[in-house]
């Protein structure tokens, strides 16, 4: 005989509609032989009660409402089946008994419901760990399948190559690969499938179509599908900061090497000059002998000062900003000294042999300090220079009239050199601030200084260039 079943459950519609399909369901509690319900105020004696709840009156059959609705339903279907084999006259008796094997039944049910769902939850903890460790990792990791298709990318690789993670599934790798370097790769990919493990250097293109140089690793996973695991750095930067060093360290062995011959050529010159000063002075000359001499000296001036400039130019593509000052107070100092012609002899610029040579006003337009890192010497190398080498290269101009400003302008410090009423042709100004780049290369050393005080001004992250009118030429310096 099947059990009629009765059921009033306002909270939990899954069970309810559950019950219909496995009971035999009536519409009357009183011909019924098993109430169901979540409510502890409608029960019936005689009957067999199955309350959903915690709180369930003594004699009476209790299910928690926290184990998953397919947990309830056995439970009810154990119930059911113990009340229609057992012996009518027993029924009630016998099921009372078994109320505290089912409640005990019933706690086991929900501890172990609790201890899978805390199994779930520590899978999902782990696994999600595990991808936040690959996904944080420093490499780029991408997973091929046989036909090299990605089949997995972690964030990483979306960093390093602009390709979205997601979209990236499904992509063929080896689209991705310099053709140069495509052989090379399915080689190794030949060779990781007997050796398990191989590195190579490739260049793969990004995103933005510009290509990388890529560091990897491969290996093959022979697991129930086997495919290849690739963990890639990306070592473009590395490359060029190599190369740089590479170049910084010839620069410096030719900038050493060239300190050295200067010094050993203004050296022999010190010596010579001062020889054929002794030999003038003993001699008795005559006015055509007397200007050969004066030749003879001039030449040698500019030897010196073509050696120096030289000396200077390896010292600023070399030099170190050293410390932090006032530029726009230090800068102002500078060029009043040159404006008054009040500055040691004991410098470079050679700019004391033609102080009678310009004239100069100034114009400082503010007071505000303006504190970076820098060099005073070679600040000051630069701002004599370009006096000097204007004279030099304009000397049928000469007396110059020179005009100097400063001001700030946002977060930049700008001075500007104005030469009044001198003309030059706009294809030298093009080159003048080039060292090696001049039509006419005798003229180069008419304004090396000027290339000197162009990379004086670059190294302190400033830049230079010249503006030509109607009233002259002018050096514009940004710092």
């Amino acid at each position: 005989m099947k059990a009629a079943v009765y059921k009033r459950l306002n909270n939990f519609k899954e069970l309810d509609a559950e019950l219909e399909t496995c009971f035999r369901i009536t519409d009357d509690p009183d011909e019924s032989d098993i109430i169901v319900t979540d409510n502890t105020d409608f029960i019936k004696e005689n009957k067999l009660n199955i309350i959903i709840s915690e709180n369930v009156p003594e004699n009476h059959v209790s299910i928690s409402p926290d184990i998953p609705t397919s947990y309830m339903l056995e439970a009810i279907k154990l119930v059911v089946k113990t009340y229609s084999i057992s012996p009518r006259i027993d029924r009630i008796s016998f099921l009372q008994e078994q109320n505290a094997l089912l409640s005990e039944a019933n706690k086991g049910l929900v501890e172990l419901y609790n201890l899978i769902d805390n199994k779930n939850h520590q899978i999902e903890f782990l696994k999600t760990k595990l991808e936040n460790i690959i996904n944080s990792a420093g490499e780029s990791i991408v997973e091929l399948n046989e036909d090299m298709h990605i089949t997995y990318a972690n964030q990483k690789f979306a960093d390093t190559t602009g390709y979205d993670m997601q979209a990236s599934v499904g992509k063929d790798f080896s689209a991705l690969i310099h053709t140069q370097d495509i052989n090379h790769f399915k080689d190794t990919l030949n060779l990781v499938a007997t050796e398990k493990t191989a590195n190579l250097q490739m260049q793969l293109r990004a995103e933005n179509g510009a290509y990388i140089t890529v560091n990897a690793y491969a290996t093959m996973v022979t697991n129930a599908i086997p495919h290849y695991e690739i963990i890639f750095e990306d070592i473009s930067k590395k490359l060029l900061i190599e190369q740089h060093m590479k170049k910084l360290e010839e620069k410096a062995i030719v900038a050493g090497f060239s300190r050295h011959l200067s010094h050993n050529i203004l050296n022999a010159l010190t010596v010579a000059a001062g020889f054929l000063r002794k030999i003038r002075s003993e001699s008795q000359l005559n006015e055509q002998q007397e200007q050969k001499w004066n030749v003879v000296e001039h030449k040698c001036r500019l030897i010196e000062e073509i050696v120096t400039g030289y000396n200077d130019y390896t010292n600023a593509i070399s030099m170190r900003l050293d410390e932090d000052f006032d530029i726009a107070e230090f800068l102002r100092t500078v060029i009043g000294e040159v404006r008054d012609k009040n500055f040691s002899k004991n410098f470079s610029a050679f700019l004391y042999n033609f102080l009678d040579q310009y004239t100069m006003t100034t114009e400082f337009k503010d007071n505000a300090n303006f504190t970076a890192h820098g060099s005073r010497m070679f600040l000051k190398m630069a701002i004599c220079y370009i006096i000097k080498d204007s004279i030099r290269f304009f000397d049928e101009y000469v007396p110059l009239k020179f005009k100097i400003t400063t001001e700030q302008r946002k977060d930049r410090f700008i001075i500007e050199i104005h030469l009044h009423y001198v003309d030059v042709d706009t294809a030298i100004i093009n080159t003048m601030l080039q060292p090696w780049n001049h039509q006419v290369l005798s003229q180069s050393f008419d304004y090396w200084g000027i290339v000197i005080s162009n990379v004086i001004v670059e190294k302190h992250g400033g830049a230079m260039h010249l503006r030509k009118d109607s009233a002259g030429l002018s050096f514009i310096i940004e710092l």
